[in-house]
């Protein structure tokens, strides 16, 4: 009983598309993870900007002592 030339073995067909498979999952994981990684960091980003602005005498409060150490030079 010999086997025809064909296509090969039929459970080997079906390798690439289960290693595209395998491969494509992480891949598509990785891009959501950075993405989702981007949209905490900016937020973050933002919501410091937004509590730095809104909070005067702090910002007051740095610069002077920044002067202070800058004017006390010999």
């Amino acid at each position: 009983m010999a086997r025809d030339g064909g296509d090969g073995w039929r459970p080997w067909r079906g390798v690439p598309r289960l290693a595209a498979g395998a491969l494509a999952v992480p891949v598509v994981v990785g891009f959501v993870a950075l993405g989702a990684a981007v949209l905490v960091v900016r937020s973050l980003r933002d919501a410091a900007r937004d509590t730095w602005a809104r909070v005067p005498t702090w910002r007051r409060a740095t610069r002077q002592h920044r002067d202070h150490e800058n004017s006390d030079a010999a």
